[in-house]
């Protein structure tokens, strides 16, 4: 950011003002100039599936607001949902506007998990960049744990994704602090298990309990079996939806970020409806396996549920190397 840029700040009714204030006195002693967008709230847990059914669950942004966005060099997504799985961020990365993912997480989320040097930001972008790069140029990815999650699926290059936590390019879009790489396959097939302690990162900020078995076929999830109460939950807030695109495969991934704790999400992660769920360690901690259902953009399907998962020790393979071993990641290998 430079005295030579406009920065949009786009809000919501749950935005942060403390941040929002930040955010203009930063760019302003930058020489930036600065404007702030404010929406109405949407998204999760504030509209039905009736109301955002086709809209992936989550905020839709107006055609003002949009060509605001498109107009400045940057954006800060404040919103409490933030515009991901929606038509109107490739829009606005199309015009060449950076944007950075905030939402409302607590200073202690921000402040730990983004880097704050020069150095250290490149040497997180090259690490990031080295895994999406050995994800990109593979053909399938497997993932296995020892609870009996046995998966596969054929990596979708064009999808993979590098997210290292801020945005220095045109176009680039990234979530504070989340260093994670990712990408949207096809022909997924096998079994997923969730075991008990793994994270529910969306859509209810919690830890699970008693195991839930994913039964996947052709890209979809075709039985959620399990005795305890999350198999139930699951199930039953997944089918309250009435829409068989709830039950598709989205993205699948691994976390690269060390400064993530995996027992945070305990203390500091557990009122999504006050913070949104972005940063949330959840997404981000070293050697986890991220995967999700839902929305995909990549094939205009924008299911008015999502679900992002991440689990612990699992092993994750592309054509047969194994870059994640039981839940470390495996360094030697980019």
């Amino acid at each position: 950011m430079n005295e030579s840029e406009t920065v949009a700040l786009v809000t919501d009714a749950k935005s942060r003002r403390e941040y929002i204030g930040a955010s203009f006195a930063a760019a302003e002693d930058l020489g930036a100039d600065v404007f702030e967008v404010k929406l109405p709230e949407y998204g999760r847990n504030s509209v039905g599936p009736e109301i955002s059914e086709g809209q992936g669950g989550t905020l839709r942004l107006p055609e003002g607001p949009v060509e605001a966005c498109k107009n400045a060099d940057m954006v800060f997504d404040f919103t409490l949902e933030g515009f991901i799985h929606v038509p109107e961020r490739g829009e606005i990365r199309d015009a060449g506007t950076r944007i950075l993912r905030v939402g409302a997480r607590e200073p202690f989320y921000l402040r730990r998990l983004m880097p704050w040097t020069e150095e250290e930001a490149q040497e997180v972008k090259e690490r990031v960049q080295k895994h999406s790069e050995l994800l990109a140029n593979s053909d399938e990815m497997r993932i296995t744990s020892e609870y009996g999650t046995d998966l596969t699926m054929e990596v979708e290059s064009d999808t993979a994704f590098d997210s290292y936590g801020f945005v220095d390019t045109p176009g680039k879009w990234d979530v504070w602090g989340q260093n994670m790489v990712s990408n949207y396959p096809s022909n997924v097939e096998g079994k997923i298990v969730i075991a008990p302690g793994d994270y529910n990162v969306v859509p209810f900020a919690d830890y699970v309990d008693s195991a839930v078995e994913c039964v996947v076929e052709d890209n979809y999830i075709v039985d959620i079996n399990g005795e305890g109460g999350d198999a139930e939950l699951m199930r039953g807030h997944m089918e309250s939806f009435d829409n068989p695109d709830v039950f598709a495969t989205s993205h699948f991934g691994w976390g690269l970020n060390p400064n993530g704790e995996f027992y945070n999400m305990a203390i500091h992660d557990r009122k999504p409806d006050e913070t949104g769920v972005s940063a949330s360690e959840g997404r981000v901690w070293s050697g986890n396996m991220l995967w999700s259902t839902g929305p995909n953009t990549h094939v205009d399907r924008y299911a008015p549920c999502h679900y992002d998962i991440a689990q612990k020790n699992c092993s994750v393979f592309v054509d047969g190397t194994k870059v994640v071993d039981e839940g470390d990641v495996v360094e030697d290998v980019v």
